[in-house]
């Protein structure tokens, strides 16, 4: 790619076409709902012949490749609105390089800034041309890494519904979404001198700011030349460093080493904030208002399921996640929704009915919030499954179509107190 390319792209393209997808996507989902209201159950229920079971196994065919298709198509749609983002970034980048340097009375030749003949200040130019210089050639390669991620991530997505199922669907729009979250990374100035960085972020919108410092915390934050000011801001002030916390979710999103319960979602997001620096609560494990482990906890010796050596050795606010969210609400926590979710909150699933032993509002999976991408998509990382960097919007899942529950996300940005 070359200057004049990047200057006079048109990004707004892009997001054309994954606002065309979305609403694609959103009608696959709502079709797969309509579906899932009236359910199969009730043809079974009235419609007990031979053909009757042939119906149901179609809407249930039926009913998987719109899932597919609607899983594919988000993972799309943030692919192609991470392109639109990563190329204003790097647009954004270049042009402030560009007219930092002609104040400076330096001329722009084909890609380069260079020091005109007869400039009052030679040395001092010629500085100025090499950190305006290399801003704009970061810029150039961060558009170039960013489109080629995206591509990546797209030829993921291309894969046959009627030979592929939901799993296959959401494993390649989790590797899409990872290729994508590697674009945004991309314009990033790593490597590059402090002064260098500085006039990168300077040159950003304040918009622009707060979309990298949610979707990309970890490496803004180990960047040299970030104002302490936004490193600051991105550990937050809730009792633990949610950089840290949102490092260690990645680092050991697939290591089963910590694992230490048949269900390990909330012990994973336990372990998660400690290793981020929140302190214990309470001197016993059977506190009734404490969060902590004993000394024991760090021998693998608990057997699965509830019993009296895992209460004796871990809370039970560290290990279930009803009890968790509630302790953490009770001690500081604040419900901020998904619209306020940000790297190193906690997300919770709650049951919408009664199910079993669980009563609906109680929560039966947590994770770590991981990022928070331009258009909104919300990464998290788990354990029980494993993995890092799900997206959440097409994690939370349909009604079972032969008449299960739907489960919601419920986002807390967690200060619980010591």
């Amino acid at each position: 790619m070359e200057l004049h390319q990047l200057r006079y792209a048109n990004p707004g393209s892009w997001q054309a076409a994954a606002d065309d997808l979305l609403a694609a996507a959103k009608d696959c989902e709502e079709a797969v709902a309509e579906i899932h209201a009236n359910g199969s159950r009730r043809l079974e229920e009235s419609w007990t012949d031979y053909l009757g079971e042939l119906v149901r196994e179609r809407i249930s065919d039926v009913t998987g490749k719109l899932e597919e298709i609607g899983v594919l198509l988000r993972g799309a749609v943030t692919a192609l609105d991470t392109l639109e983002d990563a190329a204003r970034i790097a647009q954004a980048q270049a042009g402030s390089a560009i007219a930092a340097g002609t104040v400076a009375g330096l001329d722009l030749e084909g890609d380069v800034l260079v020091v005109p003949a007869g400039h009052h200040d030679p040395e001092t130019a010629a500085d100025d041309c090499r950190r305006y210089n290399a801003l704009i050639k970061d810029a150039i390669d961060a558009a170039d890494r960013a489109d080629q991620e995206v591509a990546g991530a797209l030829r993921k997505l291309n894969i046959n519904v009627d030979t592929s199922s939901l799993d296959d669907a959401l494993r390649q729009q989790s590797a899409a979404v990872a290729d994508a979250l590697d674009a945004i990374r991309e314009t990033l100035p790593q490597g590059q001198p402090a002064d260098v960085v500085k006039a990168w972020w300077d040159s950003l919108a304040v918009d622009r700011r707060k979309q990298l410092m949610l979707a990309v915390p970890v490496e803004l934050h180990d960047l040299n030349g970030i104002p302490d000011s936004v490193k600051k801001e991105l550990e937050g002030s809730n009792g633990y460093n949610a950089v840290k916390a949102v490092q260690f979710a990645r680092d050991y999103a697939n290591d089963t080493s910590i694992d230490k319960f048949q269900n390990n979602c909330a012990n994973f997001v336990s372990t998660t904030l400690a290793s981020a620096g929140l302190d214990y609560k309470g001197t016993l494990t059977t506190d009734s208002d404490g969060w902590n482990r004993s000394r024991a906890a760090g021998i693998n010796f608990d057997p699965p399921g509830p019993g009296s050596l895992q209460g004796l050795s871990h809370s039970d606010t560290w290990f279930n996640a009803e009890k968790q969210k509630n302790f953490f609400l009770n001690n500081g926590a604040q419900e901020v929704g998904t619209a306020g979710a940000k790297p190193g909150d906690l997300v919770y699933w709650e049951h919408t009915q009664n199910v079993g032993d669980y009563k609906a509002g109680e929560a039966h999976r947590t994770a770590v919030v991981t990022a928070v991408l331009p258009n909104g998509d919300i990464l998290y990382s788990q354990h029980t499954t494993n993995g890092k960097d799900f997206s959440l919007t097409d994690r939370i899942g349909f009604s079972n179509q032969d008449g299960g529950h739907r489960t919601s996300g419920s986002l807390g940005r967690r200060r619980p107190g010591s």
